[in-house]
């Protein structure tokens, strides 16, 4: 059987939950306040990524699920696949799982939930009444989603200084004039017309450019789509990992080893250094026919970020959405109303074409 952490009431030996905001645990009976121990702000130091890579066993976590046994009411029972904290099925006991017991790689830091259920609730119903094309019956039938569950999100960071060697071609518009003929009134007529051309030549350069803190999902819990609205992070809040936060929550082990985060993360600095280069590049017009970069002081963390994560059905398609549980931000998947594009389609022709022919 796996072995546990549980933060019991010293006053009445209820479950302990965090308190959100704080750095406190309160019992969910009696109320009564317990400190987190060595409770400490995250400093937001990295660890070196080349160095960890040579130290690890394997790269690609296998998948886990713990079997337990709980102490409260004597229960056996498997906890959900990847995943190291939650609670009893049948006693709602808070349970958390020493990370250090399933991967080799511990989360650095942990941002706290600092949103309410019931806010999230709100959250989500204010951005779906917000949707411009959605299905009319959607908030309806929204209204009867999945419970929505608190849950913390791993995700990798990572910092990198990247050096970048380009070669490719700067376009620069210039005008120039043509002679053009016509005949008018039975004459023939020639006038200069403005040519607009472009003036190509070969250029090469370096650019630098410092990353941190480019996060990548270490979750297959959500698809890619969502990793920009869960790149926002105040990190001022973040605390040392510390077990006795994710008490009340659940929280996810990590799914994608850190050299898939780091190809994830480097697809995205790439992007950057390109916008970069055609910075550098100038002019009009910007071709990139080579790219090499070279990448030095690569460093990453392990954080977990509280998330709201729910789903609903809509004419048996599943689509997904999340809360951010520090800001209290909705983001998610959503069907449109192709009945309705196409109404506001139509309208806006029959608009264009009532004012060419009242104007003419």
């Amino acid at each position: 059987m796996t072995s546990y952490q549980h933060f019991k009431c010293h006053q009445c030996g209820s479950d302990m939950d965090y308190a959100l905001g704080e750095q406190t645990l309160r019992c969910i009976s009696c109320g009564a306040v317990s400190d987190i121990e060595e409770a400490r702000h995250y400093q937001g130091g990295a660890h070196d990524y080349q160095a960890t890579l040579a130290m690890l066993s394997n790269f690609t976590p296998e998948e886990t699920q713990h079997e337990l046994h709980c102490n409260n009411c004597g229960a056996t029972f498997l906890m959900a696949i990847d995943m190291h904290a939650g609670d009893c099925p049948y006693c709602d006991l808070n349970i958390v799982v020493p990370v250090e017991d399933t991967r080799q790689l511990k989360p650095d830091a942990v941002v706290p939930f600092l949103v309410d259920k019931k806010t999230a609730n709100k959250s989500f119903k204010k951005w779906l009444s917000k949707l411009w094309f959605a299905p009319s019956k959607l908030k309806l039938k929204a209204f009867k989603h999945e419970p929505i569950v608190a849950v913390y999100t791993p995700l990798w960071s990572f910092d990198a200084d990247v050096n970048s060697s380009y070669s490719g071609r700067r376009g620069d518009r210039y005008t120039t004039y043509r002679t053009v003929t016509r005949r008018i009134n039975g004459r023939t007529q020639s006038s200069q017309e403005p040519v607009v051309e472009i003036r190509w030549r070969f250029v090469s350069g370096h650019v630098h450019n410092a990353f941190r803190y480019v996060y990548s999902l270490a979750s297959r819990a959500l698809p890619d789509k969502f990793l920009q609205f869960l790149s926002h992070w105040d990190l001022a809040q973040a605390q040392d990992y510390n077990p006795a936060f994710l008490s009340g929550y659940r929280s996810q082990l990590y799914q994608l080893g850190v050299d898939s985060g780091f190809a994830r993360a480097k697809s995205i600095m790439e992007e950057r250094i390109r916008a970069s280069i055609r910075r550098d590049i100038g002019g009009d017009l910007q071709e990139i026919h080579g790219v090499n970069s070279d990448y030095k002081n690569v460093g990453f963390r392990l954080i977990l970020t509280p998330v709201y994560i729910s789903a609903f059905s809509y004419k048996n398609k599943i689509y997904r959405y999340v809360v951010n549980g520090q800001n209290g931000q909705a983001y998610g998947e959503r069907p449109w109303s192709w009945v309705k594009i196409v109404g506001i389609t139509i309208l806006a022709l029959l608009a264009v074409g009532g004012f060419y022919y009242f104007s003419r």
